[in-house]
């Protein structure tokens, strides 16, 4: 696979989920927080701005328990430029405290995957990520939405069409 298709189903990939998931909520449901608390396995999306404020998307993590959110990010170059948004960064996964991560990002939503999330899987696929060195992280192809669904194994249920993305540029 060529890195420009590759780069266009992992796009297409990340805004069927959005659009399926955020607005359809065709695999997930959402929660409100002031009801219902946090579980392991729920998706909190966080609102990502511009630098003028305007939305123009949302960061995903995972909840984990106990209070805290894994996620994927890319540490960006140090270049400047429209290039920088092409190639792949150096992978970053984090796991934070619930609140921390609450109070330096804008919270959008919080989804929780209908049928429940196997506690024993993703605990593993946690500390798996945490201890293994993270994947080249790119805006397209390999972002926070795949690693999300990727720790919740959704990223293999069918009916979601999410696609295996070759990491390696050819």
């Amino acid at each position: 696979m060529s890195f420009t298709s590759q780069t266009l189903t992992g796009a297409v990939s990340t805004i069927k989920f959005f659009l399926s998931e955020a607005f359809l909520g065709q695999h997930f449901e959402a929660v409100e927080l002031e009801v219902s608390k946090p579980e392991p396995g729920d998706l909190f999306l966080f609102r990502l701005l511009t630098p003028a404020g305007r939305w123009c998307g949302a960061h995903v993590g995972v909840y984990c328990g106990h209070g805290e959110i894994i996620h994927f990010e890319g540490k960006s170059p140090s270049s400047q430029g429209p290039h920088q948004f092409l190639g792949s960064w150096e992978g970053v996964v984090c796991k934070q405290g619930q609140r921390p991560l609450q109070r330096s990002r804008q919270l959008w939503r919080v989804l929780r995957r209908r049928g429940g999330v196997d506690h024993a899987r993703l605990e593993r696929r946690v500390r798996e990520a945490m201890a293994m060195d993270p994947p080249a992280y790119h805006p397209t192809r390999y972002n926070c939405v795949h690693f999300a669904l990727h720790l919740l194994d959704v990223d293999r249920s069918p009916g979601l069409e999410l696609v295996d993305v070759d990491l390696t540029m050819d």
